[in-house]
């Protein structure tokens, strides 16, 4: 006397291939089968201890185009988001990346990221980068030296 689940299975060979051929048939690599099996885009089945998958879903696997799910999923089924809206980047009028502070005084990169490192510039942060106020470029004046004594050093 057998369970049902002891009864054997009948396997049909038409409707179930292996990985390697759902690859072929796909023109895929064996690799990137199982990764479709392992996000569950795939069903599988075991019998007599090897992986099978079924033909005519391999055969009618389509891709999702690439990206967040957002880009191509209907936007209007989403509500719209409440609360403040998103704030915009620095006013460009005002704020000046350091590369173009460099460009209006006529100076290096380097040379403004010093001035900004001592003081002389107000700078905000965006996006990863010290922007400082175009006013402040513009109106700069180069500290003066500080004089030489006049007395001969000792030796």
């Amino acid at each position: 006397m057998t369970t049902d689940a002891q009864k054997p299975r009948t396997f049909n060979s038409n409707e179930w291939i292996l990985k390697s051929e759902a690859a072929r048939l796909r023109g895929v690599s064996r690799q990137a089968i199982w990764e479709l099996v392992r996000r569950k885009r795939l069903g599988t089945t075991v019998f007599a201890g090897k992986v099978y998958l079924q033909k005519s879903e391999v055969m009618s696997f389509k891709r999702r185009p690439r990206g967040p799910a957002s880009m191509y999923v209907n936007r209007e089924s989403f509500p719209e988001k409440k609360g403040k809206p998103k704030k915009k980047g620095p006013d460009p009028a005002i704020w000046i990346s350091q590369v173009e502070a460099a460009e209006i005084r006529g100076i290096t990169r380097q040379a403004i990221a010093d001035l900004v490192r001592r003081g002389y510039f107000r700078t905000r942060e965006y996006a990863g980068k010290a922007l400082v106020l175009r006013s402040q470029v513009k109106a700069f004046k180069p500290p003066r030296p500080k004089p030489v004594s006049k007395r001969a050093k000792k030796k």
